[in-house]
């Protein structure tokens, strides 16, 4: 009898994610090992409290992010990615569970020209269209020339495309309006102008774990969430311009 495969990023979405023992103490072993025992104290206790995270997440994930920022090879930024924790990356957001505390609606605490990449699923709808026009450009900011973002965000046309096609479809355009939190649905001309008007450049419409795309392998949204299927996002590639020769 055959044994079945190992999983790989190219298989399974959720191959490259870290997922921490089970157990409090066990917890608190893992992420102490990780960040240092008080940013691992601290981030538990804002899970229980995010007003105390708020003050104190800046602070205490900054070592962490310098050291990050000082090591060797490819820095990829997984912006706004809540608990969704990698090697392959640096998670970044408001959320205790992230490697570093970072604030999309702020500048980003980070050095210009700094990020080989950056990847941002399904996190600009959850601010306005002012406030999603500054991280774009904070992302264009950090990344080094020649550096990719990579941006999955719902599409306002899959959903139109279906009230309109789908009387009982109705409710779903609603929902991705008024429930998750969501603020601003991107048509995909809108999204494509965004990145466009912010400098980007080598703009692509990719899809769902595009094998032909930089970091197509890193997306997993639909897998972590089964009510959001993968066609109901647009997933875009854009570059910052290459530096002259």
């Amino acid at each position: 009898m055959k044994s079945k495969p190992a999983a790989t990023a190219d298989t399974d979405p959720l191959a490259n994610h870290l997922i921490p023992p089970p157990g409090m103490w066990a917890k608190l072993e893992y992420y102490g090992a990780r960040y240092g025992y008080l940013h691992a104290l601290c981030s538990y206790v804002g899970r229980q409290n995010l007003q105390f995270w708020l003050w104190v997440g800046p602070l205490v994930t900054r070592r962490y992010l310098q050291k990050w920022l000082a090591s060797p090879g490819v820095h990829v930024l997984n912006l706004g990615g809540g608990g969704v924790l990698s090697s392959q990356w640096l998670t970044a957001d408001v959320d205790p569970r992230a490697d570093v505390f970072m604030n999309v609606t702020k500048p980003l605490p980070l050095p210009d020209a700094s990020m080989d990449a950056i990847y941002s699923e399904e996190v600009i709808e959850h601010i306005d269209r002012q406030a999603g026009r500054r991280m774009l450009a904070e992302c264009l900011r950090v990344l080094k020339p020649g550096g990719t973002l990579r941006l999955n965000t719902p599409s306002l046309d899959y959903f139109a495309g279906r009230a309109l096609s789908t009387p009982s479809a109705i409710q779903e355009i609603n929902d991705i309006f008024y429930c998750h939190a969501h603020r601003f649905i991107y048509s995909e001309e809108a999204m494509r102008q965004a990145l466009s008007e912010i400098g980007f450049v080598n703009i692509r419409q990719s899809s769902y774990r595009d094998a032909n795309a930089k970091y197509g392998s890193f997306d997993s949204h639909p897998a972590r969430f089964d009510f959001a299927p993968p066609e109901w996002s647009q997933y875009w590639e854009a570059e910052k311009l290459s530096k002259l020769a």
